[in-house]
């Protein structure tokens, strides 16, 4: 039972240091990324160092040989990763509040942004719209030029219906 709550505790600040490792990826792509390097260059830090007891643990227990020894310092040196890591987490959560809270929106980038999506938008549109008219107005004009100039049917039926008029 202590074995399998240890095996749980170490898999819960693997699980809590991907996290973290996750949310710095995630916001180093945001506005403030620059910020998000350190944060995230230790998180990986503490995911390499939670994933070496389960390492551990997997190949022993592929190996048959592996063994906990349980004494009485043991559950604290277990537990306290996962506080320090709880820890880390939280603060990595709050930082992200702080930044949005401190660092304000550039407004003026954002609505020329939206402008020149929008722009960009109409711009195909209109140019669609532009391309179909032209076609339009250039079948219209071929076929107008067809008809006055007689050429509406290509020369040898032309030349074919004026020989079985004649015969």
């Amino acid at each position: 039972m202590f074995t399998m709550l240890m095996l749980l505790v170490s898999v819960f600040t693997t699980l809590l240091c991907f996290l973290s490792a996750a949310a710095c990826l995630r916001f180093l792509f945001s506005r403030q990324g620059w910020f998000w390097v350190f944060p995230l260059a230790l998180s990986v830090i503490f995911l390499y160092i939670s994933i070496s007891p389960l390492h551990a643990i997997a190949t022993g227990l592929l190996e048959g040989s592996y063994r906990v020894e349980i004494s009485p310092d043991r559950s604290v040196r277990e537990v306290v990763p996962l506080v320090i890591v709880l820890i880390w987490y939280a603060m990595i959560i709050t930082f992200r509040y702080a930044l949005k809270m401190v660092v304000p929106d550039n407004k003026h980038m954002l609505d020329t942004m939206k402008n020149l999506k929008e722009a960009r938008y109409m711009q195909r549109i209109e140019l669609r719209r532009y391309q179909r008219d032209a076609r339009r107005k250039l079948r219209l004009a071929v076929r107008v030029h067809r008809e006055h100039t007689g050429s509406r049917y290509p020369v040898n039926w032309i030349a074919l219906f004026d020989d079985h008029r004649r015969s």
